[in-house]
């Protein structure tokens, strides 16, 4: 049950960003408001790749160097533009699919994996620590930055319930 509520949450979240995509002014593609911190398409490329790279990362048979791992997904993940995201995203979700198809209920509940920055807990724990929170907390500033730069009318179901695309 807690694979199948995990599963669902991550590719919910992938389709309210999929949603949001289709809300940024192109003219504001490069927007950051300040140096030093991500912009829209560095949101973009990050969450892109965010909730299914460290998946991977705990079910390569070398865990001894995550930064390494993880960097080496980042280079080969594709470069987010506007113009690609919906379909980057679509095979992000299509990814969480299928990686969830070959994880067991048993495994989230009794698999041991380590964290990126160190320490311990289950891949269930590991999943909401990392996944879960990144889509959350990165789908957010995406949203904000999106209500910054532009005349869209954005409220909070448009961050954490609406999913459809409107033609």
């Amino acid at each position: 049950m807690l694979k199948e509520t995990l599963h669902k949450n991550i590719v919910k979240d992938l389709k309210v960003v999929r949603r949001l995509i289709t809300k940024i002014n192109p003219d504001a593609a490069e927007y950051k408001p300040i140096e030093n911190i991500r912009s829209i398409l560095e949101v973009l490329q990050y969450l892109s790749s965010c909730s299914t790279n460290i998946i991977r990362f705990w079910y390569n048979e070398d865990q001894s160097d995550p930064r390494g791992f993880l960097t080496k997904l980042r280079k080969d993940d594709p470069i987010v533009t506007l113009e690609n995201a919906i379909t980057i995203f679509d095979a992000q979700i299509a990814l969480v699919d299928d990686l969830f198809a070959n994880i067991t209920e048993d495994e989230i509940q009794n698999k041991e994996v380590t964290y990126p920055w160190g320490g311990k807990g289950t891949l269930g724990e590991g999943i909401i620590e990392t996944s879960i929170k990144w889509l959350a907390a990165y789908k957010m500033q995406l949203f904000l930055y999106i209500k910054i730069t532009s005349n869209q009318s954005l409220t909070t179901p448009d961050l954490w319930h609406k999913i459809e695309i409107e033609s």
